[in-house]
């Protein structure tokens, strides 16, 4: 893959909310988090693939890259509800010199860590599982062009709605102990998108 464009590159975001200060540090996932977030991105990849038909090596070439606090910028930092969010970066590619999207996963470890504190109880691997699959989703619709990445509120949320039945459908059957709390905790969620 090429270099962005200039020192960053274009960049365009999906979420509009701005970032917001706090007072004091924010949590970042230590090392034995950062470790499984590994071995759940794998999986992540490995389910989306084939629930979406790619191959492996289709799977891998997807144009995109997982962020974590420490690896954010201050402007790239969400305020509290927001788990992740996908950024788009445009590029050169190198050897044909054509624009390339490039998708930054931007997890936003204090409040997916504060999620785990304060709501009901659920596991790190299976929580995280379910927003790496999400936003993989979203990458994958975004490299399809099944939608737009800029959409107004409206489609924005219905998108959002589309999103989690797929991931829900997508991670259904997978065997991960906590699993089914995750998947039971963003069902209430959908039906409150679908009451609006």
């Amino acid at each position: 893959m090429g270099a962005p464009i200039g020192d960053r590159g274009r960049r365009s975001r999906r979420e509009e909310a701005a970032p917001r200060e706090t007072d004091g540090p924010r949590r970042s996932f230590h090392r034995g988090q950062l470790g499984r977030l590994g071995r759940v991105l794998d999986l992540a990849r490995e389910v989306t693939g084939d629930f979406y038909r790619l191959t492996a090596e289709a799977a891998g070439r997807l144009p995109y890259e997982v962020r974590t606090l420490r690896q954010l910028e201050r402007s790239e930092i969400r305020p509290a509800g927001v788990l992740a969010d996908v950024v788009r970066y445009e590029y050169r590619d190198t050897h044909y010199q054509r624009k390339r999207d490039l998708y930054r996963i931007n997890l936003q470890d204090h409040n997916i860590l504060a999620a785990l504190t304060e709501g009901p109880r659920i596991d790190f691997s299976p929580f995280l599982l379910y927003i790496l699959t999400h936003e993989l989703v979203h990458v994958i619709r975004f490299c399809r062009h099944e939608v737009p990445f800029y959409l107004d509120p409206r489609p924005r949320q219905e998108e959002e709605r589309r999103v989690h039945e797929l991931t829900r459908r997508i991670l259904e059957r997978v065997p991960m102990r906590g699993l089914g709390r995750v998947l039971e905790g963003y069902r209430g969620m959908l039906e409150e998108f679908r009451a609006r």
